[in-house]
């Protein structure tokens, strides 16, 4: 059986509890998803949201990067 592994590349805080990640795959491209802080009691656990997105390549990466400059850029120009 063929394990995919992740590595952990970067990852952001998008709400008070969850952050995206984003991480290269064993099997080639890269993974975007959601990840959750659950505490209970004094223990906080992880969990990865289901559905993730798959980016094929540092292209598809630098599209997303280009996409978000896109939207900072108008907001940046909205609140000038």
């Amino acid at each position: 059986m063929n394990n995919i592994e992740f590595r952990k590349i970067s990852s952001a805080k998008i709400q008070d509890k969850r952050d995206l990640v984003i991480s290269e795959c064993s099997k080639g491209g890269y993974t975007i998803a959601q990840r959750v802080l659950v505490k209970e009691g004094n223990s906080t656990t992880t969990v990865y949201m289901k559905n993730a997105i798959h980016v094929d390549s540092i292209e598809g990466i630098e599209n997303l990067r280009n996409a978000l400059n896109v939207v900072l850029s108008e907001k940046n120009t909205e609140n000038s």
